[in-house]
């Protein structure tokens, strides 16, 4: 070796070495809670003031700063109510930046704090990456960080998971737990330094922690070396003011996982009670959403988007892009009760035919599409992407002789991120129809099965639908353990917001499911169950509960014919071809027939029970979507679905959301075929005479047209694309 080598070592070393120095805070000893810091609400919108609450086991003096999102920290003015206890007020202006506002207050030096509390509150939505930890420049490590933040931070991202912190070669950060000896001081600073980049922009990161992956831990005692990292970890780096949580770094699925996740976020919050906590499990079980969803020291739930890692050679769905806003639906509506964070996810890398130049790169329309339809995910608090920093951010460097075709897939994102915001404005409301999952050890087969083909068949009449999966009381969220009380909680909710749910060919209930679905129609609500199989309960009788009766005996049938005559867009003996359908045959049993199969056997059937509505449709939903979609509408509408446009011309590979303004309604409309849609949008609210409905293309900005008499707006959407487009009344022009 010449000794130019060996003073270039010297220098890297020496460079290493004050590098660490720099970046180096003190530890803090913890004690138990000395500080506890809450802000109340914990969501918030622009207008509201925030209620912060700091007590403290400590006479000395306190201080306290807020982390401003995009912004930095900035001192807290606190007002002392009575001895170690404090109180202030924040107010969300109307220029607030979106994201995590991270309170710290601390007793003793800044530098050098005795103690550390921490309490968090979200504004509008959180955008996130996880970043792997080990991807940047150890020669200028502090810099290249910085390059990465501006960069994510120019599609609006707020928010990082520091993710791979331990690996079985190296270890990020000052460890005496995990072993070192191949982890170089330069190493062991890249946490700190993230860490201190992340304070000076104001984006707030979680710690994803596993146990220590440098040594041969056995599984047994895994759980306990993750809570001595957690503590360890927070120990080190809890005095910076962008640490929000920990994360869980062990993924899972079933509802086994659930344990351990309750496991994982207790000790959390025994460290700190103001930290927030976060898991990503698997889509193979939507029970599991429900199930993590009664944790309550669990914060954030990203249900992964599976869509590129189904195209793994051990896991050959291959997932439609739509997918990605049912998963997410899944987390949306199992966590509306619960006030908890749910991010939708979005994958950056590609496996086999996915990837670019067998490298792990994604290409554009295959980032972009997830993005579209992560949008429409309704009631969504944000997005994270796995991983812009490895994926795009390191790829595009260390490959910069296809930097002009990785530049595409970095425009993804940021294309993405400008419809994700837009789109938004459409998913921003819950719907009102809500695809039911029931409790039953059968979840995971009906999934594809059932819930899939319900799920495309709204998709195919335009029709936006919430996925509410059964959620469990608290007491009894502990699997294995069987379920024997309903949720009482859950049903004061599906009543109040007037939930109207959406059975896809379940066969039956089990006791604690069917007690609150009698409980749900006696009180008023409604549900619509498609066929063949219409579900049997415990607590009610099918037949007097449905109206209808099973006859045992199948037939071919080859058209349906409407019966009622209530409804404004057909008319008493208007005729469907089906072709050939084979179904069980039902006979009425005190049911009012909507619609008849051409032997006068029921088609779709409504009964009356308590207070509520039960229909049934005795095809499947996918073909009553196809065959007689605007009869499946009007039976909505009779029963109470508060829509405001029907969405005529998609298909079942679209992504659709609605939300109503005060004027109007704003609709989304995705696209992921390959050729483009000729759509109408036809408006439901009823107009008064000389009243102008005003069509704007909330894309462009541009005005599309103004009508009159609910006349519907013909528009395009071009392949792979969207269109976002709002309506609202003009009296009097």
């Amino acid at each position: 070796m010449t000794s130019e080598h060996i003073s270039i070592r010297i220098i890297l070393r020496l460079i290493a070495v004050s590098v660490f120095l720099i970046t180096a805070l003190p530890v803090i000893k913890l004690s138990a809670q000395v500080i506890r810091v809450t802000a109340n609400p914990t969501k918030v919108t622009v207008g509201d003031t925030v209620i912060i609450t700091i007590k403290s086991s400590d006479e000395r003096p306190l201080n306290a700063e807020i982390l401003i999102p995009d912004k930095g920290a900035i001192p807290l003015s606190l007002t002392k109510v009575k001895s170690s206890l404090y109180d202030s007020r924040f107010i969300v202006g109307k220029n607030a930046p979106q994201g995590l506002y991270a309170i710290k207050a601390w007793i003793g030096k800044e530098a050098n704090p005795t103690a550390v509390g921490k309490s968090i509150f979200l504004l509008k939505k959180i955008i996130g990456d996880f970043c792997m930890i080990g991807v940047f420049d150890p020669k200028d490590l502090k810099a290249d960080m910085d390059k990465y933040i501006r960069q994510i931070k120019d599609f609006g991202a707020n928010f990082l998971i520091a993710h791979t912190i331990i690996t079985s070669r190296k270890v990020y950060y000052r460890s005496k737990i995990c072993n070192m000896d191949s982890s170089p001081a330069i190493d062991q600073s890249y946490l700190g330094t993230l860490l201190k980049c992340a304070d000076e922009n104001g984006i707030s990161v979680m710690l994803s922690v596993s146990w220590d992956m440098t040594g041969k831990i056995p599984p047994h005692e895994r759980m306990e070396n993750t809570n001595e990292i957690i503590k360890e970890l927070y120990n080190l780096y809890g005095s910076h003011p962008s640490l929000v949580g920990f994360y869980s770094y062990q993924e899972g699925s079933g509802i086994y996982y659930a344990p351990y996740v309750r496991k994982f976020c207790n000790y959390v919050k025994k460290v700190d009670p103001g930290l927030l906590t976060a898991c990503a499990p698997y889509m193979d079980n939507p029970l599991l959403a429900g199930y993590l969803s009664a944790i309550r020291s669990l914060d954030i739930i990203i249900y992964q988007g599976m869509v590129m890692a189904s195209y793994r050679p051990d896991n050959r769905i291959k997932f439609p892009f739509r997918r990605v806003k049912d998963f997410g639906s899944i987390a949306s509506g199992a966590c509306e009760l619960q006030n908890k964070i749910v991010l939708t996810h979005v994958e950056i890398f590609g496996y086999l035919e996915n990837a670019l130049k067998h490298l792990y790169i994604a290409g554009y329309n295959n980032i972009y599409q997830q993005f579209l339809s992560a949008a429409t995910v309704p009631r969504n608090n944000g997005i994270i992407m796995f991983n812009y920093s490895g994926v795009i951010y390191n790829t595009i460097r260390r490959y910069p002789q296809y930097r002009e075709e990785f530049n595409r897939s970095r425009e993804a994102v940021f294309d993405g991120m400008k419809a994700f915001d837009l789109i938004g404005k459409a998913s921003a409301h819950r719907n009102q129809l809500a695809v039911y999952v029931s409790w039953t050890d059968f979840q995971e087969y009906n999934w594809e099965r059932r819930y899939y083909s319900a799920l495309d068949a709204f998709r195919t009449m335009g029709i936006p639908v919430d996925i509410l999966p059964w959620g469990p009381i608290h007491d009894e969220s502990y699997p294995p353990y069987y379920p024997l009380q309903e949720n009482r909680r859950v049903l004061r909710r599906l009543l109040k917001e007037k939930e109207v749910l959406v059975f896809p060919s379940l066969s039956g209930l089990n006791e604690t499911d069917s007690q609150l679905i009698k409980h749900f129609v006696e009180g008023g609500g409604s549900i619509i169950a498609f066929g063949p199989r219409i579900p049997m309960g415990t607590t009610y009788n099918r037949t007097l509960f449905f109206g209808i009766g099973k006859t045992g005996r199948s037939q071919t049938h080859t058209a349906v014919i409407d019966q009622f005559g209530f409804r404004r867009r057909t008319l008493t003996g208007k005729k469907w071809e089906l072709g050939r359908v084979t179904l069980p045959v039902w006979r009425t049993e005190g049911a009012n027939v909507i619609a008849k199969f051409e032997d006068g056997s029921p088609a779709i059937a409504l009964n009356d029970y308590g207070k509520g509505k039960v229909v049934s449709v005795l095809t499947d939903a996918q073909i009553a979507a196809r065959k007689f979609p605007n009869l499946v509408r009007d039976v909505l509408n009779y029963i109470g679905v508060q829509r405001y446009v029907d969405i005529v011309g998609i298909n079942q590979n679209c992504d659709v959301a609605v939300s109503k303004t005060k004027t109007g309604f704003v609709a989304a409309v995705v696209n992921h075929n390959d050729s483009k849609l000729k759509v109408d949008l036809r408006p439901l609210t009823p107009f008064s005479k000389g009243e102008t409905q005003d069509w704007e293309d909330l894309v462009t900005g541009k005005e599309l047209a103004k009508s009159k008499d609910n006349a519907a707006l013909k528009i395009q959407v071009m392949p792979r694309g969207y269109r976002l487009i709002g309506m609202s009344e003009q009296t009097g022009k």
